[in-house]
């Protein structure tokens, strides 16, 4: 009796990961030593001591041939390379197919943000332009990249901030300092975290043992071994009893209670989704990695099982693709949601079928004379409450929203780096009288021309644009 309650355990697990697959592999990654995220609809991939690039599709974007290799960022990345001998490393920057803009010259490189990227030379960090000049020359220990035109460095030991002339508006005093965020620099003074308003004042004294940058009006922070936020004035907001949390990245955070287990929060403090889970994180993509019997899976934000716990080693979603291992399988996965309850985020790049599982019409093309034009969104005829989402390119630009006789304008530009840009129409609510039906007005500068689509429960509408 012993072994069948064992078998009926067994099968009834197998029932219920049957039950919530709820995914798909997109591709696996086992011809790869290591694979990262996707970033900008390209991960980097290595073999070896070589990396390079695959694409959304799983295939060679740049094939594996440097040693040092970083993200894309206003369409170029740090690449280069290591002479494993003397262990020395030159970089630099390349485009989008691979080929040097800057060539490798340099012994760190950071992502360009802003037109400016901070690189080492001879061991004191500057700033480059994208021709790869310097426009504040190398004479910082450490360096930041800018952001709203201001970047923390450190000089002389001391940390300060600099504006794009290289010149202090913070003098270096500081032990550490973090990037500005909403007006303040998080920053360590004599061993303690605090606040400094971009002006240089002292805004909040430091008195934390650990604190992270303002997001939406709120920082996490540690007094007394506990966890919990504070506000600008400052204030808890939550009060500082947790062992561990997560920021909010959108509408709940990631928590651990004293007993160990994780759960979730809302900006009150309470508990949403109660602590159950062996480790949690944060939500990417209204979807969250919760472990559970040591199994990693994903949940969504109402704390249902999204995808059962199943996978030896997960990471979050990124641009609609998770990074998964799963008894010696590595890869990625695709979340697919039940067709009565799908969810509608942003994945950039993403093709139109990994949108949704409804159809999707042949559609129309639509060659355009520039590339910036204008899309105007109206109901068709009778006004029957027809509610729709609309994708260009893997990104919402309406969720929900109800078509009028008053049309609603967006302003769009073709991305040159998609082999095929695209507007999708989904179907919320069919109104009165189906199919749900838009008129789209597409505005380029030149002749203005309407396109009439269809939609259903069953099948997405489309357009394709080329220039």
């Amino acid at each position: 009796m012993k072994y069948f309650l064992t078998l009926l355990h067994f099968l009834s697990f197998l029932v219920i990961v049957s039950a919530q697959q709820n995914f798909e592999w997109a591709f696996t990654t086992n011809q790869y030593d290591r694979c990262n995220d996707f970033s900008d609809g390209l991960a980097i991939v290595k073999i070896g001591f070589e990396r390079g690039y695959i694409n959304r599709e799983g295939k060679i974007h740049i094939k594996p041939q440097f040693n040092i290799i970083d993200a894309y960022s206003e369409d170029v990345a740090s690449a280069g390379f290591i002479d494993f001998k003397t262990m020395d490393a030159k970089s630099g920057y390349i485009n989008r197919i691979g080929d040097f803009v800057i060539e490798p010259q340099f012994e760190v490189t950071s992502p360009f943000q802003e037109g400016y990227a901070c690189v080492r030379q001879n061991k004191l960090w500057g700033y480059i332009d994208k021709s790869g000049n310097f426009t504040i020359k190398p004479k910082f220990e450490s360096a930041t990249i800018f952001s709203e035109g201001i970047a923390p460095v450190q000089f002389e030991g001391k940390w300060g901030v600099i504006n794009t002339d290289g010149f202090f508006i913070i003098q270096p005093r500081l032990d550490y300092i973090l990037a500005e965020s909403e007006g303040y620099f998080c920053a360590n003074i004599r061993g303690k975290w605090g606040y400094i308003h971009k002006t240089g004042q002292l805004a909040i004294p430091p008195s934390f043992t650990y604190a992270s940058s303002f997001s939406e009006g709120i920082a996490k922070v540690e007094k007394d071994g506990k966890f919990g936020f504070i506000n600008k004035e400052p204030s808890f907001v939550i009060p500082p009893r947790f062992k561990m949390l997560y920021s909010f990245p959108h509408c709940l955070a990631s928590v651990q209670a004293d007993d160990g287990q994780w759960g979730y929060i809302d900006h009150a403090g309470s508990f949403v989704i109660e602590p159950q889970f062996e480790e949690a994180f944060e939500f990417s993509e209204q979807l969250a990695r919760v472990k559970i019997d040591g199994k990693w899976g994903y949940i969504t934000t109402d704390g249902e099982i999204a995808i059962q716990p199943q996978f030896d080693v997960a990471y979050d979603f990124r641009e609609g693709l998770a990074r998964v291992e799963q008894v010696g399988k590595k890869g990625f996965i695709r979340y697919t949601p039940p067709t009565d309850k799908e969810l509608i985020i942003d994945q950039p790049k993403a093709k139109p079928l990994e949108l949704t599982r409804r159809e999707i019409k042949d559609g129309r093309v639509i060659n355009l004379q520039n590339s910036k034009f204008t899309l105007k969104f109206y109901d068709h005829n009778k006004i029957d409450g027809d509610i729709i989402s609309v994708n260009y390119n893997g990104r919402w630009l309406l969720k929900g929203y109800t078509l009028t006789e008053k049309s609603k304008a967006i302003e769009l530009h073709l991305d040159p780096n998609i082999d095929e840009n695209y507007l999708l129409l989904y179907a919320d609510d069919l109104g009165k009288n189906p199919p749900c039906t838009a008129a789209i007005t597409i505005d380029d500068g030149g002749e203005t021309e309407e396109v009439i689509l269809n939609s259903d429960l069953n099948q997405c509408d489309i357009i394709y644009f080329r220039k």
